[in-house]
């Protein structure tokens, strides 16, 4: 993407957070990094050059956050999210700087600027979960059975994955399974 594509798509949009403002700037910076580079969708996400329509990236910039959303493309159901990561309870220290709080091991990381800690503890790591997961051998599984979905990105090999498949629907008569192949051509 050039950056008039995404400056042209982006002026229609109002920003509301400081967050977003800074998120847009460090994805301009950044697309060069991704396997396959986000491309803005119509409802103010994303989805992957070259990757099924049926997962998309979502930013919540009040949070902030990042998030798959893995739909079925076929009935336009959303069947699960994943949280790449967030910033469950953003603090600032004056003599150490801005950090997360919300660690449970209370083990804090600071940063000298609030930029500094969304790019390093939210963005960065939709670069890594997105190039560590979308591979060429693999498909993303979705599963909906009484009542409950999920879905996950796994091995496209039938053999691997049948036993995780049958584990998962054993007590389940009433289901449905549908499998895309994460790679489309484009």
């Amino acid at each position: 993407m050039k950056k008039n594509k995404l400056s042209k798509i982006y002026k229609k949009y109002r920003i509301f957070h400081k967050s977003e403002s800074i998120f847009r700037k460090w994805l301009y910076e950044n697309l060069d990094r991704f396997n396959n580079k986000p491309i803005p969708n119509a409802k103010g996400g994303f989805y992957f050059k070259g990757i099924t329509k049926a997962i998309s990236l979502h930013m919540n910039f009040r949070q902030p956050e990042a998030e798959l959303s893995f739909n079925n493309i076929v009935t336009g159901e959303n069947h699960d999210y994943y949280s790449i990561q967030y910033i469950g309870n953003e603090k600032y220290n004056p003599s150490k700087g801005f950090y997360d709080a919300d660690r449970t091991d209370e083990i804090y990381t600071y940063y000298n600027t609030y930029s500094e800690l969304i790019i390093t503890e939210v963005f960065e790591p939709i670069i890594e979960y997105c190039n560590n997961n979308f591979k060429e051998n693999s498909s993303l599984y979705l599963l909906n059975y009484d009542g409950s979905t999920e879905a996950f990105i796994a091995s496209s090999n039938e053999e691997s994955i049948s036993k995780l498949i049958k584990f998962k629907l054993k007590n389940n008569i009433n289901y449905q399974y549908f499998k895309y192949k994460l790679f489309t051509q484009t």
